[in-house]
């Protein structure tokens, strides 16, 4: 597995900086401002490894502060980060903020860890004030009914860096997911309760309705594949996989045309997320759906997930992973070791191959439980380490959508050779609390699983979305 190939899509977050300052000052005690310049320019130097900084410069007036929202409101940024440099009082920041609705994070931190109290003039008191105006901005934020959070540590704090780098990205990533489309073809299996996505509901987190490409235009764009399409997409997938003898090339060549035909119409209407399934009363059109599993993991790899069963709601968490470079991989519960102490998650059809430990595999099945059709299916060892197991519900939330989520670890072992990917993982929590916990929210079965604990970038995510968040 290439880390580079799960943060290829991570998006890139724009990043408003509000400096503030306290104009008073300045003439006051000759110095100080640049001394707070200083660490205004050593801050932007440091953001601007995590994305592109937007920012109107030192702000010291309740004028500028208004100028600031406008500029701010143009510029189109994903999130301000508030930094005050000593004390300044709270109408440097509620007339910018005032104006915009994105997430707010007060950046509580110093380019210095301490100094030296006992020489110290008025200057330098003030210049490592800026604590004092936080519970005052806090205050008024609350006035306004603006939600923030506070971000607290020196410079030389790792720890604060991956904090505010992850609330960049997750709001970055929000800005990103509501401008996609996302798409069903087909139907959801049938008896399945949970699968069918509100429609209203993304309408109404986005603005937008939901695709619906229809089976024929597979059909036909399957029939339509070239010789050279399909001789190039048949060699990608020879290099890609560890092919085991029970697969021939006509299993082979079947998958690379379906590959083509899906990559057409899931391109043609731009879709970054989608849920597909359908019967057939006819074998050719039960084949194409049997026989996607390369096609839709392939697409899954290129950051566009799809979910067999028409499980639209899963491939969106799988592009929320994947938006925050932690891959997505299509699994559901399939069993808990109780002497082990870990829960067995997988699924069956499409996954996410750059989420494989070495290569992946492919053998012929000649049964797919609960489905009908046969064709190739596809193994891999799952990548260890931290992971975030997230499942976006439309089920007990008065708005939009819920985010569940938990993390834990995929830890090695043995697990089933049925020739699907599944692995084990260890919740950070006793299982039999946490089973209970987890289903009282109302999830549905499946679950998008990521690689790394994205916690702060999911809480920034769902902020910027306004979907509900439970993490359990």
């Amino acid at each position: 597995m290439s880390n580079s190939k799960l943060k290829a899509r991570l998006a890139k977050p724009k990043i408003g900086l509000l400096a503030t300052g306290h104009l008073i000052y300045w003439d006051q005690f000759p110095g100080l401002k640049d001394l707070c310049m200083k660490m205004y320019h050593e801050l932007t130097t440091h953001l601007e490894k995590i994305g592109e900084v937007v920012s109107p410069g030192l702000v010291d007036t309740q004028e500028k502060a208004e100028s600031a929202g406008r500029y701010f409101t143009e510029e189109k940024i994903d999130i301000i980060l508030v930094c005050p440099l000593g004390y300044t009082t709270g109408m440097v920041l509620l007339p910018c903020v005032r104006q915009l609705d994105i997430p707010i994070r007060i950046l509580n931190t110093h380019i210095d860890n301490s100094y030296d109290y006992a020489t110290a003039d008025t200057a330098e008191y003030l210049y490592h004030e800026g604590p004092c105006c936080i519970p005052e901005y806090a205050a008024g934020l609350m006035t306004l009914g603006k939600g923030f959070v506070v971000r607290t540590g020196p410079f030389s704090s790792q720890r604060f860096w991956d904090e505010v780098r992850a609330d960049c990205n997750g709001a970055a990533s929000a800005r990103a997911f509501r401008a996609m489309n996302v798409g069903i073809i087909g139907n959801t299996y049938t008896g399945m309760v949970d699968m069918p996505t509100d429609e209203h509901r993304w309408l109404k987190a986005t603005g937008r309705m939901i695709i619906r490409p229809e089976v024929e235009e597979i059909e036909e764009a399957f029939h339509r594949v070239k010789p050279a399409q399909l001789e190039a997409m048949y060699h990608q997938f020879r290099q890609l996989y560890e092919v085991d003898e029970s697969v021939t090339n006509e299993h082979m060549k079947v998958s690379a045309q379906l590959a083509v035909a899906y990559e057409e119409i899931i391109t043609r209407y731009d879709i970054y997320a989608f849920g597909y399934y359908w019967w057939g009363e006819k074998e050719s059109i039960t084949q194409m759906r049997a026989q996607s599993g390369l096609a839709v993991s392939r697409l899954a790899s290129l950051g566009r997930p799809g979910v067999t069963e028409g499980d639209l709601r899963t491939a969106m968490g799988m592009k929320m992973l994947d938006l925050l470079g932690g891959g997505g991989m299509f699994v559901e519960f399939f069993a808990i070791d109780y002497d082990q102490d870990f829960i067995l998650l997988g699924h069956d059809g499409p996954s996410n191959i750059n989420m494989s430990e070495g290569k992946p595999r492919l053998k012929n099945l000649d049964v797919h439980h609960g489905k009908t059709g046969h064709g190739l299916g596809i193994d891999f060892d799952v990548v260890k380490g931290p992971a975030t197991l997230l499942n976006v519900s439309q089920f007990g939330c008065d708005g939009t959508f819920k985010m569940i989520y938990t993390t834990g670890e995929i830890v090695s072992g043995e697990v089933l050779n049925i020739g699907n990917p599944n692995c084990r993982v260890k919740i950070n929590q006793p299982i039999h609390t946490f089973f209970d916990k987890w289903c009282q929210q109302g999830p549905s079965h499946h679950i998008a699983m990521g690689v790394g604990d994205l916690s702060k970038e999911l809480e920034m995510f769902a902020v910027a979305m306004d979907f509900d968040l439970v993490k359990i």
